[in-house]
């Protein structure tokens, strides 16, 4: 996308250079036509030239964060509050949760589940639930419906006590772009423009 917009700014560069040469042109015929043409497709052409370029540097920042696959432990947690969120045979849940992971400070988050009505009875306030959590973003959690094997014996001893609410972790807002950014392509676009015209000197040698 960003090296398409880049071309067309080439491409806008070469129209540009017909208008010059057409106003330069001694040929009456030609100049008006190199004249119409090139200002009727320039302006369509810097739109989405320098569109594409603005949404092209935008698309490379996002995709610069590196993203780390997720690496899910599984861990126990308490359960601060329970919400149904709908209804059916199978309740979607929200959940407040203390999560934790062995060898760390617990921390809340925020979790959904969906449960079967008959487990109901497993997910209420104070119980102790198995999630999987992500290592490298703990505020992402799975609930389990049902303990795996081998965490039963250990979700009937386990005596989880409640983080502060303080210890809460969510997602990170959407990083912003750097500061001129958008500048960078337009930037890039005046000089590919500049190329274009400087191009144009091959194709309207004659007119000039």
């Amino acid at each position: 996308m960003y090296w398409v917009g880049l071309l067309l700014c080439v491409v806008l560069g070469v129209e540009a250079g017909g208008i010059v040469a057409g106003v330069l042109a001694a040929d009456t015929g030609w100049s008006v036509t190199l004249i119409v043409v090139g200002a009727n497709l320039a302006p369509w052409t810097g739109i989405a030239a320098f569109g594409l370029l603005l949404a092209g540097r935008r698309r490379r920042h996002t995709s610069t964060a590196a993203v780390e696959p997720p690496r899910w432990e599984t861990v126990m947690a308490r359960i601060e509050s329970v919400r149904a969120v709908g209804d059916g045979p199978d309740v979607p849940l929200r959940l407040d949760l203390t999560v934790a992971p062995d060898g760390r400070p617990g921390c809340r988050v925020d979790a959904s589940a969906v449960v079967n009505l008959m487990d109901l009875d497993d997910f209420r306030v104070g119980r102790t639930v198995v999630v999987d959590q992500d290592a490298a973003h703990p505020w992402e959690v799975r609930v389990h419906p049902r303990p795996p094997a081998g965490f039963a014996a250990h979700v009937a001893q386990a005596r989880i006590d409640s983080a502060p609410s303080e210890t809460r972790l969510t997602a990170p807002a959407p990083s912003s772009p750097p500061a001129g950014h958008g500048w960078g392509g337009v930037r890039a676009g005046l000089l590919a423009a500049a190329l274009g015209a400087a191009l144009s000197v091959v194709p309207f040698h004659g007119f000039y």
